[in-house]
């Protein structure tokens, strides 16, 4: 798996740089809304790599490699929670060293509620598309991912419409870590379904 992770390293250099750079700079923002922008996005990093491995025809040859088919489908689950982890340690950093001194939103218990809920719903979107992504290729499965993020580029529209404290208020009677427990819940289970997907893609 340590070979897979520096291959994806690889292509981000070259390819992906600049959809991290905005996801960066949108984690950076005082506005947690922009931070559900990045966090909602983090599922096309997976596309950007699957996308890379199908152009150069890897993906054909990685059944031939002494890999697990298990070890392919984590690797690409491992990488998006970095992803999304260090996302949310970003903004959370920024938010709490420099914009609660200038006035902005303070890293207080409303300001978690918000950030756990858009890490669920990335967690959810990975573990809906994932599954689609790697049974179909990219081509099939990038139907699916257009759909997800729709629905959650609808979602943020309403909340930045005035949805925001309707939501807070649903959010009320659920702690904060019961959200990331759910997300991360999503997102183990659908491992299998991905592994036994994948594993009829290249049968």
């Amino acid at each position: 798996m340590k070979g897979l992770f520096r291959k994806d390293l690889y292509v981000l250099r070259g390819i992906g740089w600049a959809f991290i750079l905005m996801d960066l700079a949108f984690a950076l923002i005082p506005d947690l809304r922009f931070f559900a922008f990045a966090a909602f996005y983090t599922v096309m990093l997976s596309l950007i790599l699957m996308q890379a491995d199908e152009q150069c025809k890897f993906d054909t040859l990685l059944p031939m490699l002494p890999v697990s088919r298990r070890s392919v489908v984590l690797e690409l689950y491992i990488f998006g929670w970095v992803y999304i982890a260090a996302l949310s340690a970003l903004a959370l950093a920024a938010q709490a060293l420099i914009w609660s001194h200038a006035g902005y939103m303070a890293v207080d218990g409303a300001y978690l509620m918000m950030m756990s809920f858009d890490i669920c719903v990335a967690l959810v979107m990975e573990a809906v598309v994932l599954p689609v992504l790697l049974r179909y290729g990219t081509q099939k499965g990038r139907l699916i991912l257009v759909v997800s993020i729709c629905c959650v580029t609808g979602m943020s529209v309403g909340i930045m419409n005035g949805g925001f404290e309707t939501i807070l208020t649903v959010l009320s009677h659920i702690r904060a870590w019961q959200l990331l427990l759910i997300g991360a819940a999503a997102s183990a289970a659908s491992v299998p379904i991905s592994v036994a997907g994948y594993k009829k893609k290249i049968a």
